[in-house]
């Protein structure tokens, strides 16, 4: 199969030409290739064709680990140029268990888009009222890609899951909140909370557990995805952090480049998000630091929520967004046609960085001969817009409508 004429772009280039693909892998890309006897040509004159995303922090619906769940997740991931996302832990029953990550396993057929585990670094608390580590290396090879870690973790514990993953080669990840300061928070802190009335969660919530933690990465030298950074502060700890640790990753989320607090005028329960979207001066400088090339990772932050659990008042309403079926027109929207960032920024961003995380780089994330053939064909002329009601994005008119979707088992046409 030959596609033809597409503009071809990854974190390495950017040029008009032709691919071609057999049983899931890339085998030759040229300015222009002559097609054999018989084989399928997909004409992509116009059009522009990426490496597909790698998602690295999505969750499951209502946070329920079933086998419908999975699928549904998948199947939504594949909708929006997703084909490898990094399943988080913190879902009931528990992932991070034999039995967890034996599930994905089982369903690796099911799957549209492959869904992997991140494991937890403790176990469930054990009968004494404490926790102990995780059977990390079992875990591991059964297939388990990352360790997911709470910045409130027991420090001999945090300790212990930086030493696995340096044995291990498996990245950390790591969720930093203080959840004594949080805990009865709806959304940002600032004049707005103030006048709605609501609850508020501060940004020293997050910044000062940051800090401890880039301490104890920088201190143990391990690969460390800090996700869904929200805070300028943050930000901030973490640059100075990557001097002495250049394995530190920078993850934010497509929606606190976009959307901020205001949202949630109105009592708007769709833009209950955690963390809480910010003000505009916050995603101001976070859109410059987007450009400057900070921020290392942008995620969809999928974590859908039942209409039962989200259409209810704001401060009932449970945390969570369910846009990764749109996360490629979002970011082509977002950091494209808004911010102006180029597409090999972008898919350096949503794709390549990735890849480095997991250590795939050198199968995914590029559009060179030998690497799979997880690709996304979109046409950069075409829109649509958002018409679900529940949606933080309702009538927003997103670029870039995905065309195709190669894997190595299917193409999806829309």
């Amino acid at each position: 199969m030959i596609i033809k004429g597409a503009m071809i772009c990854d974190a390495k280039q950017e040029q008009r030409g032709d691919v071609r693909i057999e049983e899931g892998k890339i085998i030759k890309v040229a300015r222009s290739i002559l097609p054999n006897e018989n084989e399928e040509i997909i004409d992509a004159e116009g059009m522009v064709l990426l490496p597909s995303a790698i998602d690295l922090n999505v969750r499951v619906k209502d946070l329920k680990l079933t086998k419908n769940n999975l699928i549904e997740l998948s199947k939504k991931a594949l909708k929006g140029g997703v084909t490898l996302g990094v399943l988080m832990p913190d879902c009931k029953p528990s992932l991070s268990t034999e039995m967890g990550v034996e599930l994905l396993n089982a369903l690796k057929e099911d799957f549209r888009a492959k869904i992997i585990p991140a494991v937890a670094s403790c176990t469930e608390r054990l009968s004494s009222g404490n926790y102990g580590i995780n059977e990390l290396s079992t875990l591991h090879k059964k297939g388990a890609c990352a360790i997911y870690t709470k910045s409130s973790e027991e420090g001999n514990i945090l300790k212990r899951a930086c030493e696995f993953s340096s044995m291990l080669k498996m990245p950390m990840f790591f969720e930093c909140e203080d959840e004594s300061l949080s805990a009865n928070g709806v959304m940002n802190d600032g004049e707005l909370s103030w006048r709605l009335g609501l609850p508020a969660i501060p940004t020293l919530s997050e910044t000062k557990e940051v800090a401890k933690i880039a301490e104890v990465v920088c201190f143990m030298g391990v690969k460390s995805v800090f996700l869904c950074i929200s805070t300028e502060r943050s930000m901030e700890i973490l640059l100075e952090a990557k001097k002495r640790n250049k394995d530190i990753f920078i993850q934010t989320s497509i929606h606190h480049l976009m959307l901020t607090e205001n949202l949630c005028n109105g009592y708007n329960s769709a833009a209950k998000i955690k963390p809480p979207l910010k003000g505009e001066a916050t995603r101001e400088k976070f859109v410059k630091r987007l450009k400057k090339g900070e921020i290392d990772l942008i995620t969809s932050l999928q974590s859908e929520k039942s209409l039962s659990q989200k259409d209810l008042a704001f401060d009932e309403a449970a945390f969570g967004v369910d846009m990764i079926e749109y996360y490629y027109p979002l970011c082509y929207t977002a950091l494209i046609k808004e911010m102006h960032l180029s597409l090999q920024e972008m898919s350096k961003l949503i794709s390549y960085n990735p890849a480095l995380v997991l250590g795939v780089e050198k199968n995914r994330g590029l559009i060179e001969v030998g690497y799979d053939a997880d690709l996304v064909l979109l046409d950069p002329k075409e829109n649509e817009v958002i018409g679900e009601v529940s949606s933080p994005y309702y009538d927003k008119i997103l670029s870039g409508k995905i065309k195709k979707v190669f894997t190595s088992k299917e193409i999806l046409s829309f």
